[in-house]
C-alpha cells in the first residue's frame, strides 16, 4: 500500500530529523535513495558534504509542523549561514550589491512611477 510507506518513510525521517544528527541525515537518505531512487539520486546524495547536509536537516526540520519544537534552532542555525554568507538570505542580493558598486542604494538613479 503506498500510502503507508509514504507515511513509514515521513515517520523514519521525522525520528532522524529530531536526533539532529547530520551525518545519520546522510545515511538515512544515501539508504532511501538505494532503495527507492536511481543512480543519479544516489550520486546527488553521496556527494553532499556535511556543511549541505547540515544546511539541508535544518531546512527540512522547518518543513514539518510535526517538529516546531525544533524551528527556533533551525532559524538561529539557518540565520547565522546568512550572516556568514552574503546574499545567502537573498537570491541575487550578492549579484545586485556587485552592480550597483560600493556605496550605492538599490534605487539610486532610477524611478518608480506610480
Amino acid at each position: 500500500m503506498p500510502g503507508s510507506s509514504d507515511r513509514g518513510y515521513k515517520a523514519r525521517l521525522g525520528e532522524v530529523l529530531r536526533r539532529g544528527d547530520p551525518e545519520e541525515l546522510h545515511l538515512f537518505l544515501r539508504q532511501s535513495a538505494a532503495n527507492y531512487g536511481d543512480e543519479r539520486q544516489i550520486t546527488d546524495v553521496e556527494e553532499r558534504s556535511h556543511e549541505e547536509m547540515e544546511q539541508l536537516m535544518h531546512r527540512m526540520i522547518l518543513a514539518r509542523p510535526d517538529l516546531a519544537d525544533l524551528h527556533p534552532k533551525s532559524r538561529a542555525y539557518l540565520a547565522g549561514e546568512a550572516a556568514a554568507r552574503p546574499g545567502m538570505g537573498r537570491p541575487g542580493a550578492a549579484r545586485s550589491a556587485r552592480r550597483r558598486g560600493p556605496g550605492r542604494g538599490p534605487h539610486r538613479g532610477r524611478r518608480r512611477d506610480g
